[in-house]
């Protein structure tokens, strides 16, 4: 009988060439004799290596010719071996699920291989693929092969292959692909246990065993695990240690770059911190990671200084020191920079000026601030690097000035280093050599400020000596600028004699073209640029000369519409003012449109001029959609003296600027908590209540009640919201208009339902506390509402008791004995209530109430044992309980006369972009609401245990989750022989239990402690949510079994006569007890139903009942702990034996 010689294509096929092979070997009467089989399998190898099928059937094969049951002796060279490596691994690139399993298996029979015949040549094979493991680049598979066969490796090859296993697992460790670093974390657990090596690093055990843990646990990328790992364990890594071998520094540089490359923000903040506070530039620097160490810190959401503990200026001051700013510098020009981490690097030098660095740093560093994207923290960027680098700067060539400007600043950002350039232009002897850097570009930067003049002056000066044809674009520009200057003929002469200018037409008289004709052929224009800059300079200087009224428009026959277009921004300038003063209407009622157009939230002349005309000229009904339209664009008027004069904005628009504003997310809120500017949406807000307060024509109390009534139907419709979401923006902005207007508005009895609501967040309740205690118009109102007191829930109780509080201490004159009287006799019950919080601060107010009794002299007669028995009860926290910002309330009042609402929203850490307003008060008492403020923090932040300091394991026992190498690479899927699978197996029967978490959690205990089987009553119970939910994917690798509870009898009398004990989880008359049981090999584990057990007819075929012993008054255990219970006790019986 020969092989078959078509290649294999189909399961069917497959199946037939390995059954050709097995029947070929039969037929040679190979039981109980020798024989070669490698030319056979060798061919078959080659005959079918590319189909995969093909070559797992062969190999499953092979693997029962080397069972060390297999009725055949069969025995290997090898060569079939070595064929094999080389077709499933060496010559393959492929790296998919199929090939990982393939190479699986292959490696299975290589390690029996090995271990049944332990000859020279078997090991010729295993040095193949122990030189593929170290070619991790080109073999994918070579993580795999290092992981199934490192035992083989270090046993057969010796101990010399445990340096190179530290090379390799090294290596592994630094590679993006997860499988190839856990490999790693595998490798080096296995090499921990060989002395030589860590002996040769000059690292302890402990230290290796720490380091280990500590890239375990970093990859499961959670937190809550890695930051108590990383405070016990980092600490014995000696990082800090000047005696560190080359080696074990290069393992640790490799920690602390997987440190500082973690994407988990509270890791990297935590670790972070921990460099700050631990270690110097000068050890950073040692361990050559200075470029990552700042690519670490490059994230914004590290200063966010909303959140706890976050990085702060101060750390990386006192980081810095005085390590050397050259250095630092070429290290901060490689990082791509984020603004708010560049701007806490460069205050480091905050007021300090640098010695002279290298020109090219310098720029390198000017194209990393110029690129980033936000414009104010840019600017600040900006000035930072010019004062702190100001020795360098100086003293670059004109030239090179000239290039740094260009490196350094975007065309928007403010350029103010003119007195410099200036001097540098006085001093330059040859300008030609500079002239070509005098560009469009510098030329816009220079020209924004209004003392822009001295630099072109000085730059007219020295034009002179330049040929005509190198003069450049900065000719230009001057000649636009002679009105404002001190002496324009001097000026004006360079261009009569070099360019031949005729300055008549630099005067009124001369039409626009004639003006832009001459001005294009004299100036010698050649580029498109050129003309078109020309042009829209020459359309400014014609407005300013010949428009000096808006009627002029009219008679020289001008579109004030063209002359917008196609002049810059100084001819909206000139015209707005033109325009203020115009007494008519403007016949093309487009006009008005363009200039609001061009309107923007630093046009404030502008603003001012446009609404000058229109409340002169403008019907009632065209104004009031001027001004909407206006302050869309601008608001800053607002603040002003005299904006009523011009301004008379509706009442609706009114009320909805006074709570509009969007709220920024993310990196750009952050960045706008670093910049130098209040937010632009509370500027507004504010000007609204501002121009309101102030308004003679608004009736404010009706827009205070309107504002009311927002805050309550928003109360009624989302009684419960978040701190700080859109629903508490809102009622922030209702509370601070309503304070700051209320010394216009009248008592609502709709205040009490703004105070009383139950559910609101702190600063809310104090606005409405204190409002309804400033607007009561006497105290009967407040003791008639004292009276419900007992009908209110906790939280409405203290905000009642919270105004009593507020009133008393702020209108004490107005409050007679018997009202005082009525007031203690209500607080007196509280003091004793069930509600700690409304408990507390019933005995604080009325310890305070007594204290201001005994200060006036006035007898109440329960005040001065009341005063003392709660100083008996509260003690020396009486004393901290005074920075409770709700008691501040009173003071708030009269410390803060002019900003209450500013302080309330201070104290009780409001978004900064909720309270702009400056607190207007004594240092004493801002001290105060600092404290309250600390307090507030500390109540109300929520306790998350990654954002506290994790707590170090003195022990340095740390969680750790498990690695097990099944769940890296594949395990061999052979078919076992009925004979070994069955010698010792616990199958679990669940099919009388009902509740699918109590099914999802047994299989997920089966599936952790090696139970392959388990019975269900229907096997798609499994599919379910509920029992998904906690067998955590468990379903996927068991072996799940349908048996319903009808077959279950027929099912186990099967396996009774297969040879298993079935053994019942049961209370019966004679069980035994679960402590000395002892359970057979084989075994099948009965689990009854949740409520009634093991059903009658089914105790009968129990061989063992085995119950556990109790020790409480429960009844029984959960169905799920107690088969838990069974199956870990089985396999510690048997299968922790393997």
């Amino acid at each position: 009988m020969s092989l078959p010689t078509t290649r294999a294509t189909t399961a069917t096929t497959t199946h037939a060439v390995v059954q050709a092979l097995e029947t070929y070997i039969q037929n040679q009467n190979l039981l109980g004799e020798i024989a070669e089989l490698d030319d056979m399998l060798y061919d078959l190898v080659a005959m079918h290596k590319d189909n995969e099928l093909a070559l797992k059937r062969v190999l499953q094969c092979i693997h029962n010719l080397l069972q060390t049951n297999s009725k055949y002796n069969v025995r290997f060279g090898p060569k079939v071996f070595l064929k094999l490596v080389s077709v499933v691994i060496a010559d393959s690139r492929e790296d998919s699920a199929s090939r990982r399993q393939l190479v699986a298996n292959l490696l299975v029979c290589v390690q029996l291989h090995i271990r049944k015949f332990p000859r020279i040549e078997a090991k010729f094979v295993l040095q193949q693929l122990w030189s593929l493991s170290q070619s991790n680049e080109r073999q994918p598979h070579a993580a795999q092969i290092l992981v199934h066969l490192f035992d083989d490796f270090v046993n057969n090859l010796g101990m010399e292959c445990a340096p190179e296993l530290l090379v390799l697992a090294r290596n592994l460790l630094q590679s993006d692909v997860r499988d190839d670093r856990r490999s790693a974390y595998f490798l080096m657990r296995k090499l921990q246990e060989i002395e030589d090596v860590l002996a040769a690093l000059q690292c302890s055990e402990v230290q290796w065993s720490a380091y280990v843990g500590i890239m375990e646990n970093l990859e499961e990328q959670q937190s809550h695990l890695v930051l108590p790992t990383l405070s016990t364990l980092l600490p014995r890594m000696g990082l800090m240690s000047n005696n560190l071998s080359e080696d074990w520094l290069g393992w640790l540089r490799i920690l602390c770059i997987r440190l500082l490359g973690d994407n988990n923000i509270l890791v990297l903040r935590w670790t972070l911190k921990y460099f700050l506070s631990h270690f110097s530039l000068e050890q950073i620097s040692r361990f050559n990671l200075l470029i990552e160490f700042l690519s670490a810190t490059n994230r914004t959401q590290l200063y966010n200084p909303e959140v706890p503990d976050c990085l702060t200026k101060q750390q990386i001051s006192d980081f810095v020191a005085e390590f050397p700013a050259e250095i630092l510098l070429e290290a901060l020009v490689c990082v791509p920079w984020h603004a708010v981490p560049l701007i806490h690097w460069l205050q480091t030098w905050e007021l300090k000026q640098l010695p002279v660095v290298s020109k090219e740093l310098l720029f390198q560093l000017g194209a990393r601030v110029r690129s980033l994207q936000n414009t104010v923290l840019r600017g600040e960027a900006i000035n930072y690097v010019v004062f702190s680098l100001s020795a360098t700067i100086e003293s670059l060539s004109l030239g090179d000035d000239l290039l740094f400007m260009e490196s350094l600043y975007n065309t928007i950002d403010r350029y103010q280093s003119h007195s410099q350039l200036a001097d540098k232009i006085n001093k330059c002897t040859d300008l030609e050599r500079h002239i070509a850097n005098f560009n469009i570009r510098c030329c816009e930067l220079v020209s924004q400020m209004d003392y822009k003049h001295d630099v072109f002056v000085a730059f007219l000066d020295k034009l002179g000596s330049v040929p005509k044809a190198k003069h450049g674009w900065w000719r230009l520009l001057p000649i636009f600028l002679h009105r404002e200057l001190d002496h324009p003929e001097k000026y004006l002469d360079f261009y009569r004699s070099v360019y031949n200018v005729d300055t008549s037409f630099l005067e009124s008289g001369v039409s626009l073209e004639q003006m832009q004709q001459h001005l294009l052929d004299q100036l010698e224009c050649q580029t498109r640029e050129e003309k078109s800059f020309v042009r829209e300079h020459s359309v400014d200087l014609f407005v300013k000369i010949n428009l000096p009224t808006w009627s002029k428009l009219e008679d020289l026959n001008l579109n004030p519409l063209e002359l917008l277009d196609q002049g810059t921004e100084e001819t909206f300038t000139t015209l707005s003012n033109t325009l203020s003063t115009h007494d008519k209407p403007l016949a093309d009622k487009n006009v008005l449109a363009a200039f609001i157009s061009r309107l923007g939230k630093l046009k404030a002349r502008e603003t001012q001029a446009i609404l000058k005309y229109a409340v002169k000229n403008l019907s009632p009904e065209e104004y009031e959609k001027c001004v909407v339209d206006v302050l869309q664009k601008n608001t800053f008027l607002l603040a002003t003296m005299d904006c009523e004069d011009y301004i008379k904005a509706p009442t609706s628009f009114v009320i909805k600027k006074m709570v509009e504003g969007e709220t920024t997310t993310g990196d750009a809120r952050i960045e706008r908590a670093f910049e130098q500017i209040s937010d632009t949406g509370a500027i507004s807000r504010a000007g609204f209540i501002h121009y309101a307060k102030n308004s003679t024509g608004l009736d404010i109390s009706s827009i205070c009640d309107e504002l009311l009534k927002m805050n309550n139907d928003l109360s009624r419709k989302k009684p419960r919201y978040f701190a700080n979401c859109k629903e508490h923006r809102m009622k922030m902005r209702i509370g601070k208009a309503l304070l700051d207007l209320s010394d216009r508005w009248k008592w609502s009895e709709n205040l009490w339902e703004a105070a009383l609501c139950p559910s609101d967040q702190p600063n809310i309740s104090f606005m409405y506390e204190y409002l309804v205690a400033k607007m009561l118009p006497s105290i009967e109102p407040l003791l008639e509402q004292l009276k419900l007191l007992g009908t209110l829930k906790p939280s409405q109780q203290i905000s009642l008791v919270s105004v009593v509080h507020i009133y008393c201490l702020s209108r004490w004159e107005s409050i007679n004995h018997e009202q005082l009287f009525d007031v203690f006799a209500v607080l007196l019950p509280l003091t004793m209530g069930a509600n700690f919080q409304t408990r507390l601060l019933a005995q604080l107010v009325l310890h305070r109430l007594c204290n201001e009794c005994d200060v006036r002299s006035i007898q109440i007669p329960v005040a001065d044992a009341l005063k003392k028995s709660i100083e008996v009860t509260l003690g020396e926290k009486l004393n901290e309980f005074q920075s409770e910002a709700r008691l501040l309330l009173p003071e708030i009042g009269i410390q803060c006369t002019t900003s209450v609402s500013d302080a309330i929203l201070w104290m009780t850490s409001a978004p900064f972009d909720e309270n702009i307003g400056f607190v207007s008060c004594s240092y004493a008492f801002r001290m105060k609401l600092s404290r309250a403020l600390e307090t507030f923090k500390r109540k109300q932040s929520v306790l998350i245990p990654e954002l506290a300091s994790p707590l170090a394991a003195l022990n340095g026992n740390v969680q750790r989750k498990m690695n097990p190498v099944g769940d890296i690479y594949p395990e061999s899927d052979f078919d076992v022989s009925s004979k070994a699978r069955v010698d010792h197996e616990l199958i679990v029967v669940a099919s009388l239990i009902d509740k699918l978490p109590n099914l999802g959690g047994l299989a997920r205990t089966c599936e952790v402690l090696g139970v392959k089987t388990l019975i269900l009553g229907l096997k798609s119970q499994a599919e379910k949510s509920d029992f998904t939910n906690l067998s955590m994917t468990a379903e996927k690798t068991l072996n799940i079994l349908e048996v319903n509870p009808e077959s279950l009898a027929g099912f186990l009398l099967e396996k009774q006569m297969e040879g298993y004990k079935i053994v019942g989880a049961e209370q019966t008359a004679h069980s035994t007890n679960f402590v000395d049981f002892k359970f057979p090999k084989k075994s099948i584990l009965l689990l009854g139903h949740e409520k009634h057990g093991i059903p009658a007819n089914l105790i009968g075929f129990l061989d063992y009942a085995v119950e556990i012993p109790q020790y409480g008054l429960v009844r029984s255990l959960n169905v799920h702990v107690a088969g838990s219970l069974f199956i870990w006790e089985y396999c510690k019986q048997h299968l922790t034996k393997e």
